[in-house]
């Protein structure tokens, strides 16, 4: 690896930092506004071993938020523009993409070992019920993003364990429904407590709705939620510099990394 790829982490970090994020295993869950984001600061601090996973293709309706969104790469899958982008930024990185839907039936694969850390960056809530159940009776270590939709304030975004979380209503939901299954306290949260006007439904809570205003996600009806570019980027950005340090902390109390 060229030193000089990694110059400045290595600069206000120290090598050793630099040594310690090539050598980590990260999977990236969601290659959409959160997770693009999120990935970039992985790839671009050095994160050697990356495995990303997204079933979706990029859509013209992605580009006001999503990284990986451009007029060119649009209908491509997710997953292989995201490989690209990192090996554009770092040739020596270890790029696993996996064109897949996340759900009970494909965790084995997706937290195949070797694993050090887990983002969900998923924004459906049955597949991401089923992934953060799945870490944390692995034992793995996660940082999750909740709702980023809907939000104008990046002051409110903030970090949290998700048992503690409050102001969002898929945090709220997703606690709630984790609590019933056995999962308790250990899921580092990035979440926003600015209050927005909306409740999470299963979809068969769902009475009305109009498919004008409706995308689908494997059969199932999807509400298209308004978003910004700039605080979506943030929720990623600040996912992908808690994973850093999250890493490095693993490293410095010597657990495998």
């Amino acid at each position: 690896m060229d030193s000089r790829r990694f110059l400045r982490i290595g600069r206000l970090l120290g090598e050793e930092a630099v040594t310690a994020l090539s050598d980590c295993h990260v999977v990236v869950v969601g290659m959409g506004a959160v997770g693009s984001y999120a990935l970039e600061v992985l790839a671009r601090s050095g994160v050697g071993h990356l495995r990303i996973v997204d079933f979706d293709t990029v859509g013209i309706t992605n580009i006001n938020r999503q990284l990986l969104a451009t007029d060119s790469t649009i209908g491509i899958k997710k997953v292989e523009v995201a490989r690209r982008r990192i090996l554009d930024i770092n040739p020596d990185a270890m790029v696993e993409s996996l064109d897949m839907f996340a759900h009970e039936d494909t965790l084995e694969t997706i937290l195949d070992y070797p694993v050090d850390l887990v983002i969900d960056a998923i924004d459906s809530l049955a597949p991401k019920l089923a992934l953060l159940e799945g870490v944390w009776k692995r034992n793995i270590p996660v940082i999750s993003s909740m709702g980023a939709a809907l939000r104008t304030d990046p002051t409110k975004i903030t970090t949290g364990d998700l048992m503690e979380t409050f102001g969002c209503p898929l945090a709220k939901q997703v606690r709630t429904k984790l609590r019933r299954r056995g999962v308790g306290t250990g899921i580092r949260t990035v979440f926003s407590s600015e209050p927005v006007d909306f409740e999470y439904r299963e979809p068969h809570e769902e009475q009305h709705f109009d498919y004008n205003e409706q995308i689908l996600d494997r059969g199932r009806v999807r509400k298209v939620l308004g978003s910004l570019p700039s605080i979506t980027g943030m929720f990623g950005l600040r996912v992908g510099h808690e994973a850093i340090f999250q890493l490095l902390a693993q490293k410095q109390a010597g657990q495998p990394v």
